[in-house]
């Protein structure tokens, strides 16, 4: 592969994660599905250009790119665990606010009469 691909390769991954960093900041998590094609091309190139991505095989002219592509997937990392704790989070206080609320009726005098397991004596038609 040449430089000039290699360069665009890496350019080209960039940009996709900058684009994933904009989905992920704007709640649009899953946006990002469709960036991962994207994502795993420029990947799978640039680790057949360089042999591997162990620090002494991506040669020197592209490890300051490759330090900031690391980067960026890291803080894009962070922003789809933050998000996903978000969602973790309200799914929990859904679930605890439909286990303690109360639902039934009250009585004349005002006692409460709960609907847990009360099925009724009303006649079903068949």
């Amino acid at each position: 592969m040449s430089q000039a691909n290699i360069q665009s390769e890496i350019d080209g991954l960039r940009e996709t994660l900058a684009l994933e960093k904009e989905y992920l900041l704007a709640g649009r998590a899953r946006e990002t599905l469709t960036l991962t094609e994207a994502k795993l091309s420029a990947m799978n190139s640039l680790e057949t250009a360089f042999g591997s991505f162990e620090p002494g095989s991506v040669p020197l002219a592209y490890r300051t790119d490759m330090a900031e592509v690391v980067t960026m997937a890291k803080e894009n990392a962070v922003h789809f665990e933050a998000i996903q704790n978000g969602l973790r989070r309200a799914i929990e206080r859904v679930e605890s606010q439909h286990a303690n609320a109360y639902v039934g009726s009250y009585t004349q005098t005002g006692g409460k009469v709960a609907f847990t397991e009360v099925t009724g004596h009303f006649l079903k038609k068949a």
